[in-house]
């Protein structure tokens, strides 16, 4: 059988099972635990279409019967995961082209399960983002902000809420539709600048679409 889980699909599947664990720990009630397994079995199929039977038997949480069975449902799950297909530093190269000197990440690390590819370049304090979108590779650098507030942050991406070293304002450069001098408008957002560790948290991929939407001026 072949990987049909997206990354990002898991991350929820997962976060499902940690509410369903929680039921566990604080319900004695059969019926109770027996609906709530129901209503989570019936959001996990709703995220996939034309699932085939081998698949469905595969995502049954049935046989989670109790909060030891389900690091064993999550470990069989993970086998069929699968994320943004690698990219060779060249494709980097040429995604952001307009930056005169970054530092490239660490392919070689690179996990095959990454919703997206992210990595910081400290020497000029940028974030960079690689997605791929409907097979095109797409991208952003974003400025990180500096900022000596002692407020939290909301990652926009993975809903992580963080101190300024884990969740940080950044800016990316937009393009436009405008080809005139001065033709780039910025936006902000907050994201994780650990990016390995916010696709392991990121259930919905909406909002980093929109984004890169945004700021590569795609309609």
């Amino acid at each position: 059988m072949k990987a049909f889980i997206k990354k990002h699909h898991y991350n929820y599947i997962k976060k499902c099972l940690h509410d369903l664990n929680n039921t566990y720990k604080v319900c004695v009630d059969t019926n109770i635990i027996e609906a709530t397994k129901a209503y989570i079995h019936e959001k996990i199929l709703n995220l996939f279409t034309n699932l085939s039977e081998e698949e469905k038997e595969l995502l049954d949480i049935s046989k989670v019967s109790d909060p030891l069975h389900i690091d064993k449902y999550l470990a069989e799950l993970n086998e069929y995961v699968y994320g943004m297909p690698k990219v060779t530093n060249e494709q980097i190269g040429r995604l952001f082209k307009k930056e005169k000197k970054f530092k490239l990440p660490n392919l070689d690390a690179q996990d095959s399960k990454n919703v997206y590819l992210g990595w910081i370049d400290e020497s000029i304090r940028k974030l960079f983002v690689a997605y791929n979108m409907n097979g095109k590779l797409i991208g952003m650098a974003c400025r990180i902000t500096n900022c000596d507030s002692n407020n939290a942050h909301r990652c926009t991406l993975c809903n992580r809420v963080g101190w300024e070293n884990e969740v940080a304002f950044v800016s990316p450069i937009c393009k436009t539709a405008n080809t005139g001098k001065g033709a780039y408008r910025s936006i902000g957002f907050d994201i994780c600048l650990d990016s390995k560790k916010c696709n392991e948290r990121i259930v919905a991929i909406e909002k980093l679409e929109k984004i890169l939407k945004d700021v590569n001026n795609i309609k």
